[in-house]
């Protein structure tokens, strides 16, 4: 398949969304309430916090927690909810040398948490923000002087027409020094439709991608019109493509070609499922950058974010990681 690149001197270059995070624990305040109720004493105090976040800026901070030093292109606000993100992203060894300070602010994801620790996302942008918009200045020609792993995601095509041709100009650029295009369907469609326009630009990437990662029939679906997992998997598969298709606690499944095959997920009970599928891609571009045939990177991938899922801490990971490819 050639994707056993073995080549850690490829920089990871992710390009794609850095938001503020806004998680209300709905679902935990909601249990304090009943219990409450039947115990006036029984008080569990709940918080509402804020962090970094963004499909493509969780995937790089995991990459930097897991000393991957990735290389991070997106819009920065200019607030002060700005300079926070940027802030958390260098702390966490990301290179934010190539991302570009707007005239604009931050926009905000919000995060409601349901009983079992299960999220619902809605995209809030102030009157002051705006979403990524991405120009051919964006990518500067430096970039270009060496293959590369280069991610994204569905989340960094807006219904921006003029964004989405920047990038995939940037994308067949990158593909014609032989890198390596890994991308997250990540469609969102119920925060940022699913316009013809739009439904266009992902058309158009997946023809650049060497290895799409997804989530679930309500990407795949979305993507090929179909409603069975394995059948929309198959409809966009290819001999020069890799799909991997997690399903939540299902068996992952991999078309690698015209080879099918599937990975097992180990049962972990989920505490926090904020950043879990972006943690799995920062894994498994790890350990792709590392050599590991597809087979392994999933396996490798589904320990950490299982670890992930499994902790309070947000993004958490192993402090013996690499004890984890066993």
């Amino acid at each position: 398949m050639g994707f056993k690149i073995n080549r850690t001197d490829y920089d990871i270059i992710c390009v794609g969304d850095l938001c503020a995070d806004l998680i209300i624990p709905y679902g935990e305040a909601k249990n304090t309430i009943d219990n409450i109720k039947q115990d006036p004493t029984n008080i569990n105090e709940q918080k509402v916090s804020f962090r970094s976040g963004g499909s493509v800026g969780n995937t790089a901070k995991v990459l930097g927690k897991l000393k991957q030093n990735p290389i991070f292109i997106t819009n920065v606000g200019n607030d002060r909810v700005g300079q926070f993100l940027k802030q958390e992203m260098e702390d966490n060894n990301v290179n934010m040398d190539f991302s570009t300070t707007t005239d604009k602010g931050a926009v905000v994801c919000i995060a409601v948490l349901d009983n079992m620790g299960d999220r619902t996302m809605f995209t809030w942008i102030p009157p002051w923000s705006a979403l990524d918009h991405y120009t051919s200045d964006s990518f500067p020609e430096e970039l270009y002087k060496k293959p590369a792993i280069v991610f994204s995601s569905g989340m960094s095509l807006t219904n921006n027409i003029e964004s989405g041709n920047a990038l995939l100009d940037f994308f067949r650029r990158m593909k014609e020094n032989q890198s390596i295009l890994v991308f997250d369907l990540n469609i969102r469609a119920e925060s940022y439709g699913y316009q013809p326009g739009r439904r266009q630009l992902f058309e158009q990437v997946l023809q650049y991608a060497d290895i799409i990662l997804g989530s679930g029939i309500e990407e795949f679906g979305q993507i090929t019109g179909k409603t069975n997992m394995k059948e929309a998997v198959e409809s966009i598969s290819d001999k020069d493509r890799c799909i991997i298709a997690r399903d939540g606690g299902n068996p992952v499944f991999i078309q690698e070609g015209h080879i099918q095959s599937t990975v097992e997920v180990d049962p972990v009970t989920p505490v926090n499922t904020v950043g879990a599928g972006d943690t799995f891609d920062a894994a498994f571009l790890m350990a792709l950058r590392e050599g590991r045939d597809i087979k392994d990177c999933v396996l490798f991938a589904n320990k950490i974010a299982g670890y992930m899922i499994s902790r309070k801490e947000h993004l958490a990971i192993p402090d013996n990681v690499h004890e984890m490819w066993l």
